[in-house]
């Protein structure tokens, strides 16, 4: 059955929604000014950018988009600061693959190659939702390789042909690129025991290798504007268009560690520091040999958070044969790792390394703070909530706590059941929600006030799922506004910059198996990134920060702590001897 369109929901809706939305960020002032802007432009320019917006979305719809989704991705590819910086993620994998070494790197890349060569040979088996609905495969493609390539204004995505018998992976160890085939005769996936072997050839040749100036990925760090001048200035000297064009032809990269390292570092390192990744690749394994991290690096412009934990579900229930058989799988035929490098003249290596300290300068202000926080066992409690709801609530807390207010805070819905779905935003701050942690904090939170913040959050929930969220739908009007040359001043007013300034960027898929924690940078100077995960025994939030401008870290985690147990307390104290 074909996916649903995604729905352009009714415009007084969707303003009524941004009334609620932005009431508890504003004093009754700017709240009555708000309303005021709100009723003029559904009076005037409303319906017209909204009659806009469904023939624009029908337009679409033939071609098999949705009205979002040029937008949603052109948004992406048109930002110019370091993608590490600013949108890629790193997220931490489990996997029960043996000790750490070459033989446990080998089992993760023979199943990393096992999913990548399904999808390279087109059999990739359709993606159920837990409501056991089929949703929109085209982030899969992610699996085929390819390089997001920086432009001037604006870049692409590339993902040419690879024929599955010749497909290639890319090693990076100490600074150094090294070309290997994931692939047989067959186009089937190497063994284990062959990438153990790929392995050994990479390690013994790296460590007798002098450093090079430069990180081979070191140019995709610099963001946009100049990795597209120096790629430009690069590909036309000797061999380096070859060599960019088997970049872009590798299905994947894997960057091979073997320095242990305590989890928060590893993460760190793995977000934001140079070397770990081709930046504009999708996607790009970590594995340390001296400890059990494990990881991926994602480019974030065409593949979400839901997309990635479903491949790294199915990565992980890869089955390894048991032992090799053929002469191939013995090693022989299989083509021996290969050196890749740039021929960099002397002139645009030192104005590279001039650019990468820059950025070197910019990642270390980067840090990651996890905060676990313990739980009761949820059958003690006789009430049902969401474990999103109730971590929603704890950062809520831990902001009110602290800063003595609320700002606004993002909240990421997967909306791929619909055709080319991406995400939706959830605004988790209510004013039930705020009403409650406030109460909670000063010592008088109610059931009733509990109660009705789940039921807000639970309603936006909905909302997001059902395509009637208020950021992606404003963002549509605005598109067309803008398409027409005009553009409303209601799209200035205070409010909606209130909201759409996230204090907090979150996202959160679950628990801690197949993905423990991931990491992304925040999206403003003074706020934080926060990626949380719901764990047999508690909840951890991996809170991201600026070092020298998010506002006061210190605070802000001790508050998580005291208001996971001020919650937990009051939870205990009003449901568990009271089941409903």
């Amino acid at each position: 059955m074909p996916l649903k369109p995604l729905p352009v929901p009714d415009l007084g809706d969707t303003l009524q929604r941004l009334l609620a939305t932005a009431r508890p960020m504003l004093d009754d002032a700017a709240y009555e000014d708000t309303s005021r802007a709100v009723a003029a432009f559904e009076q005037h320019e409303g319906p017209g950018l909204q009659r806009a917006l469904r023939e624009f979305a029908e337009h679409e719809a033939r071609a098999g988009r949705s009205w979002l989704s040029r937008e949603w991705l052109e948004g992406y590819l048109a930002a110019r600061t370091p993608l590490p910086l600013t949108s890629s993620v790193a997220f931490q994998l489990t996997g029960d693959f043996g000790p750490p070494g070459a033989d446990r790197a080998a089992g993760l890349l023979h199943r990393a190659a096992s999913i990548h060569l399904q999808q390279v040979r087109g059999e990739t088996p359709q993606e159920m939702d837990p409501r056991g609905h089929e949703v929109d495969m085209r982030q899969w493609d992610c699996l085929r390789g390819g390089v997001r390539h920086p432009r001037a204004g604006t870049d692409e995505i590339r993902r040419p042909p690879v024929a599955a018998a010749a497909a290639e992976m890319g090693v990076l160890y100490r600074g150094r690129l090294y070309a290997a085939p994931i692939s047989d005769a067959a186009g089937q996936p190497l063994t284990p025991q062959d990438f153990v072997r790929t392995l050994h050839h990479v390690l013994a040749a790296g460590r007798d290798a002098p450093e090079p100036p430069l990180p081979f990925g070191a140019l995709s760090y610099l963001g946009s504007d100049v990795a597209a001048g120096a790629l430009d200035e690069l590909t036309a000297v000797g061999e380096n268009a070859t060599v960019y064009e088997r970049v872009t032809r590798m299905v994947f990269m894997v960057h091979v560690l073997d320095e242990a390292a305590e989890t928060a570092h590893h993460l760190e390192r793995a977000a934001f520091e140079v070397g770990h990744a081709w930046a504009y690749k999708p996607l790009t394994y970590e594995v340390c040999l001296a400890d059990e991290w494990l990881a991926l690096h994602v480019e974030h412009s065409s593949v979400d958070g839901a997309t990635i934990l479903a491949i790294v579900s199915r990565l992980q229930r890869v089955e390894p044969p048991r032992r090799a058989t053929g002469g191939h799988r013995r090693g022989e035929g299989i083509t021996p790792p290969e050196p890749v490098t740039w021929q960099l003249p002397e002139d645009l290596t030192r104005r590279l390394c001039s650019r990468v300290a820059q950025y070197r300068r910019a990642a270390a202000r980067y840090g990651v703070h996890p905060v676990f926080v313990p739980r009761p066992r949820p059958e003690k409690l006789g009430i049902k909530m969401s474990n999103d709801a109730v971590q929603q609530l704890i950062l809520l807390y831990a902001q009110v706590a602290t800063y003595g207010r609320a700002r606004s805070v993002y909240e990421a819905v997967d909306v791929r059941e619909y055709r080319a779905g991406r995400t939706e935003c959830l605004r988790p701050v209510t004013e039930q929600a705020v009403g409650f942690v406030t109460a909670l904090h000063e010592g008088r939170a109610t059931a009733e006030q509990f109660r009705t913040a789940l039921d807000a959050h639970r309603d936006r929930v909905k909302a997001c799922k059902a395509g009637r969220g208020v950021d992606r739908h404003l963002l549509g009007l605005e598109l067309m506004a803008r398409r027409a040359g005009r553009v409303p001043a209601f799209f200035r007013v205070p409010a909606l910059g209130a909201i759409r300034r996230d204090f907090l960027s979150t996202t959160s898929i679950g628990g801690p198996d197949p993905i423990v924690r991931f990491a992304f940078a925040p999206t403003t100077e003074e706020g934080f990134g926060v990626s949380y995960t719901t764990r047999a025994d508690g909840y951890e939030f991996c809170v991201i920060h600026h070092r020298d401008t998010s506002e006061d870290l210190e605070g802000f985690a001790r508050h998580i702590t005291e208001g996971a147990a001020r919650l937990w307390e009051f939870a205990v104290r009003e449901f568990a001897t009271h089941p409903e």
